[in-house]
């Protein structure tokens, strides 16, 4: 069927919702999404996903051609019903901010009186469930690289998994590097310019980065286009190409049964693995693209080894506090008033004894 135009009112003139449906008004927002705030293609896909899973559910519990008089608390109070059978508050969340932000849109627009969406009441967010990666792991993945015998084959997942590593960058900022986007003289640069929120950033990659970067250039055939990871000269690779590389490295690293390995994961590790090498929070969030610190402070990871060290920081020899030696009992009582904020409590503790 045909889509009908509908023409969005002015502020002040109400439009009758009975006479326009739903999945034009849904049209129209993730046009809105997409041309006005600019959401990265990633959110797009995801909003629009969640929400033609709301036009199906209403289309499969008889509500045929809906209306903006369907988009009500009552029926949206019934769908969070439905799509909170055995997930997560997070999970729950998640399917419906999407229709929150149609609804912020829709009562804009003046198509709606009300927000339908304020009376209804989403569980608390639980607790982030995150696959982390280890450094072994990833330094498993580099030399599984190593181990394809196929040169172009070697130089494209080397390079792939570098920048990931390295650079920390997310997979659709991976996916849409150009050839142009990657500056190996004077000093070494990547631009990102399809960041998320349509921000861009420079990253200055290490060496290895960029030499395994300028291997795959060296290897990469003359195309028709200029993407970074071709497939073919008239192909670029996309997500479904990121996923296989990946998981061809992993099945010769040995390591194919390890699901925590993903391209967001190795997002995290790059973040941690500069936080312990002595880099500031601010430049982690530089590199990373966050608009808030809040934000790269999720991607801030301790291991056990960092929380070994921080341990020795808590101990009261450290700060001098205590003596290196344990007194003896015959000591003169003189010398535990001598031992500073401590004598006190020595003094209490030979009373008892």
């Amino acid at each position: 069927m045909a889509r009908k135009n509908v023409d969005l009112p002015d502020k002040d003139s109400p439009v009758p919702v009975l006479h326009v449906l739903l999945s034009d008004a849904v049209a129209d927002y993730l046009r809105y999404i997409q041309f006005e705030r600019g959401l990265s293609k990633t959110t797009q896909s995801s909003y629009g996903c969640y929400i033609r899973r709301f036009l199906s559910w209403l289309s499969t519990n008889g509500y045929a051609e809906p209306s903006l008089t369907t988009f009500n608390s009552t029926v949206l109070r019934r769908y969070l019903y439905a799509v909170s059978e055995g997930k997560r508050p997070r999970t729950v969340r998640s399917a419906f901010h999407p229709l929150r932000g149609l609804a912020v849109f829709l009562k804009e627009q003046n198509l709606l009186t009300e927000n339908p969406c304020e009376a209804i009441k989403l569980p608390k967010k639980d607790a982030a469930h995150r696959l982390l990666v280890s450094d072994d792991e990833v330094a498993q993945l580099l030399l599984a690289c190593e181990r394809q015998r196929e040169v172009r084959r070697r130089a494209l997942s080397r390079a792939m998994i570098s920048v990931l590593v390295y650079a920390g960058l997310r997979r659709q900022e991976l996916i849409d590097l150009k050839v142009s986007d990657i500056h190996a003289g004077g000093e070494p640069t990547i631009t990102v310019r399809s960041g998320k929120g349509g921000k861009s950033r420079t990253i200055y990659p290490c060496r290895e980065c960029m030499a395994a970067l300028g291997e795959w250039l060296a290897v990469r055939e003359e195309c028709s286009h200029d993407w970074l990871w071709a497939r073919d000269r008239s192909h670029r690779m996309g997500d479904a190409g990121v996923a296989s590389t990946l998981e061809t490295v992993k099945a010769i690293a040995g390591l194919g049964g390890h699901d925590n390995i993903k391209p967001h994961s190795l997002r995290h590790n790059c973040a941690t693995r500069l936080l312990r090498n002595g880099a500031d929070l601010r430049s982690i969030q530089a590199l990373l693209g966050h608009s808030q610190l809040e934000t790269t402070a999720v991607y801030l990871h301790t291991d056990a080894e960092r929380l070994r060290q921080i341990s020795e920081l808590g101990s009261l020899n450290g700060r001098n506090y205590l003596p290196t030696q344990p007194q003896s009992a015959t000591e003169p009582r003189e010398t535990a008033k001598s031992n500073g904020r401590l004598s006190g409590f020595v003094q209490r503790r030979r009373t008892a004894k």
